[in-house]
C-alpha cells in the first residue's frame, strides 16, 4: 500500500529546464525532511537536511539533476511523528542540520555520537522526465 502511494504520488510533468523534484506537504502537520544523493563520480551516499515544510506548502529539494542520478529522503511528521521511510540505510544527524558524506559506512557513523540510522525511500526520474513532485499524504 506504501508503495503504491510513493508510486501515485510520484507525478512527472515534463517540462523544459534543469530536471527537479518538489517536495509538497498536503499533510495535516509540518514535516521534516532529510534527503540523500548517490555521488556516481565520487562513488558514496551523501544526506543531508533537515529541512522543514509547512502544512500546505511545497519546496524545490532536487535541481539540476538526471535520470541516471539516484536520490531520496526520509521524513517525519512534527506533530504525530508519522514516518515516511523506505529501506536504504543512511545516517542522519538527529540534533541539528547536516551533510554527511558516506552516509552508507558504518566507520562514518562512528565519527559522531549524534548520528542514526534512518530507512530512506530511494527514487529516480524516468527518462525523458524533468520535473516531478512527493506529495505527503
Amino acid at each position: 500500500m506504501f508503495r503504491m502511494l510513493i508510486l501515485c504520488s510520484f507525478l512527472f510533468i515534463l517540462a523544459e529546464g534543469h530536471p527537479q523534484i518538489t517536495f509538497k506537504n498536503n499533510h495535516d502537520a509540518q514535516i521534516y525532511v532529510a534527503m540523500c544523493r548517490y555521488i556516481s563520480s565520487g562513488g558514496y551516499w551523501m544526506t543531508t537536511g533537515w529541512f522543514t515544510i509547512g502544512k500546505g506548502g511545497e519546496r524545490l529539494v532536487f535541481d539540476k539533476i538526471s535520470a541516471s542520478d539516484t536520490i531520496g529522503y526520509w521524513a517525519m511528521t512534527t506533530i504525530t511523528e508519522e514516518k515516511f521511510e523506505g529501506k536504504k540505510n543512511l545516517l542522519v544527524n538527529d540534533d541539528s542540520k547536516f551533510t554527511i558524506k558516506y552516509a552508507d559506512k558504518p566507520e562514518t557513523a562512528g565519527t559522531n555520537p549524534l548520528y542514526s540510522w534512518r530507512k530512506f525511500i530511494l527514487l529516480r526520474l524516468p527518462a525523458g522526465a524533468t520535473k516531478g513532485a512527493i506529495n505527503f499524504k
